[in-house]
């Protein structure tokens, strides 16, 4: 329950003094959720010193609740199985949560109930979890690099992500800037860290641009998934002999 006093709105769920009269006053917002919707928001009045207390708390709060495994691998098994059946526009949290027995506040808590990230999580892999690799040389370094990629790309989850993703969003600039957020952009990172690495050593050329490449290594290692030619374990040799002729000084 909220109850309001002098020139504060307090929430007693969550936050237990705030100072009244302190200065540099600040609105803060906080959603609260019951077990059924999240639509719910209170906004406190609080200092600056206050706002910043209360979001360091929620920090350790959200910190101190570990996904239950379970749960989480039925979410995105349930969110792979309705995009298949419903297709990536026809889904909704609602959906989600039922089919995969869970309340909407569990997809609120872990995902702040952004659709486009449990769809992400669910179909793409997670480039933030790879290492740079950093082998001591430029064909080592890509070699590792391929191999990551193309052991991700052929998870048939993976792959049949991409595609439902692809087939779904492709006139959608909107959408696509939100999946170069999960994908694209950091896979495209870890390959600028790679180049950077062999510039320094002096092993390629200057003017190796690395987001043509991460395009190259990503949109190659689909495209050979897909149509299953020159097959898995040449797509390696393929693509790595091509690299090193792209990369020579």
């Amino acid at each position: 329950m909220c109850e309001r006093t002098p020139n504060l709105l307090v929430c007693n769920k969550q936050v237990n003094k705030y100072a009244e009269n302190a200065p540099n006053r600040a609105a803060f917002r906080y959603t609260i959720g019951t077990r059924n919707s999240f639509s719910h928001a209170a906004v406190f009045e609080v200092s600056s010193k206050s706002a910043r207390t209360l979001s360091q708390n929620q920090t350790r709060i959200r910190a101190g609740r570990p996904r239950d495994s379970s749960k989480h691998q039925a979410i995105l098994k349930a969110t792979r199985e309705l995009v298949n059946e419903v297709g990536y526009r026809g889904l909704t949290l609602k959906a989600i949560a039922s089919k995969a027995s869970v309340t909407r506040n569990v997809l609120y808590n872990w995902w702040d109930g952004d659709i486009n990230r449990i769809v992400e999580e669910a179909l793409l892999p997670n480039v933030n979890e790879w290492r740079v690799p950093d082998n001591g040389s430029f064909a080592a370094d890509i070699d590792e690099f391929l191999d990551l990629t193309i052991e991700a790309i052929h998870k048939p989850d993976v792959l049949k992500g991409f595609l439902t993703l692809a087939a779904e969003i492709v006139d959608d600039h909107g959408q696509l800037r939100e999946t170069s957020r999960y994908f694209r952009a950091p896979y495209a990172k870890l390959v600028a860290k790679i180049v950077k690495q062999a510039e320094a050593r002096g092993e390629i050329c200057p003017d190796l641009n690395p987001k043509h490449l991460a395009q190259l290594i990503s949109g190659s290692v689909l495209q050979f998934a897909i149509s299953k030619n020159p097959g898995r374990r040449n797509t390696k040799v393929v693509l790595s002999a091509m690299i090193q002729k792209i990369a020579a000084k």
